[in-house]
């Protein structure tokens, strides 16, 4: 499942686009960056840039794998997303042997969860190489102009379909339970309307835009798919924090202040059978009231959301098979 409440959406896969074919290349490039805006809400977050790295946590403790209580499943991932502690994020979201497994799994180049609950996940090394590229802001910035620059209109015209595609592809997917369809029906509702009023193609916000990314990226220290393997899932995270913050200062520049959502997030326990929870989660998103329902369970007396330890756990590589013996304790002796 995307990141829950605030923190993601629904996840399409791209086959299900219409094809490039037919509509020009400007606003096919558009539709694109659209999708990910409306598919793709783990980067959003404060649209003030005066947001930095989380300054303490270097003297703070390890955030601690679980939560006391099914609702603080929900609001400690909150939190961390406020603090920008995008490690922090992973190990409260797992218990600790399946943190460990997943951690392995990244530094085999097996398993990129959880940046595998974002739309286009697949893409984030190519990003990470065109924003780090040599000459990448003057570069991304011709392109820009080239293609998207003055394109508000048809931009807002594309997010308009992709609202309507989105919901279309919730009703016939089959991955998806009927709250899942509910909670991320509001969330194509109320980004889709967002977009179609969002100056998305006004040329100086798209420079800002660019030069917020390019720096954010530049800041990692990472280039692409190899160094993530390198780092392991841990420091990549750590790593990829100023590209975090300058996401989220993206979307404040169009009018989309996802902090103010994180600040909304409301959490309350509304059933408790055994180790298995529900819980209630109310916010606000761009002006937009949502109302869903997550399920958590409980692990070793700690708290989880049950679709994260899902999606990590199917992260992980398939176990090598058994080997085959040739000869079991009874099989019968060869003549």
């Amino acid at each position: 499942m995307p990141l829950s409440g605030p923190a993601g959406m629904v996840k399409m896969p791209a086959k299900g686009l219409p094809t490039s074919m037919l509509m020009p290349p400007s606003i096919w490039f558009g539709r694109r960056i659209l999708a990910g805006l409306l598919l793709g809400a783990f980067l959003l977050a404060a649209c003030s840039p005066s947001n930095a790295p989380d300054a303490d946590s270097a003297g703070r403790a390890a955030a601690p794998h679980g939560a006391a209580t099914p609702d603080q499943a929900v609001t400690d991932l909150i939190a961390h997303l406020r603090r920008n502690a995008l490690a922090d994020v992973a190990r409260t979201a797992l218990p600790a042997p399946l943190h460990a497994q997943v951690e392995a799994a990244w530094r085999a180049g097996k398993s990129r969860w959880p940046l595998s609950e974002l739309p286009f996940d697949e893409s984030l090394p190519g990003l990470l190489k065109a924003l780090t590229a040599e000459d990448a802001e003057h570069k991304l910035d011709t392109r820009f102009k080239q293609q998207l620059s003055g394109q508000t209109k048809a931009l807002q015209d594309a997010a308009r379909g992709l609202g309507l595609f989105g919901k279309q592809y919730l009703a016939r997917e089959g991955h998806y339970n009927a709250q899942q369809r509910q909670h991320y029906v509001q969330l194509i509702d109320a980004l889709s309307a967002w977009a179609q009023k969002a100056p998305l193609g006004d040329p100086a916000r798209g420079k800002e835009s660019i030069h917020l990314l390019v720096n954010g990226a530049q800041r990692t220290g990472l280039h692409g798919d190899e160094d993530l393997t390198r780092l392991g899932m841990d420091a990549s995270l750590k790593a990829l924090v100023p590209l975090y913050i300058a996401t989220k200062q993206v979307f404040g520049l169009y009018g989309l202040g996802v902090d103010a959502t994180f600040a909304s997030v409301r959490a309350e326990t509304v059933k408790i059978d055994g180790d298995r929870a529900d819980v209630r989660v109310r916010y606000t998103l761009a002006d937009k009231d949502i109302d869903t329902v997550m399920q958590a369970v409980r692990v070793d007396g700690r708290w989880y959301l049950a679709n994260y330890l899902e999606d990590a756990a199917a992260s992980l590589p398939a176990p090598d098979p058994a080997p085959a013996s040739d000869a079991g304790p009874d099989a019968p002796a060869g003549r």
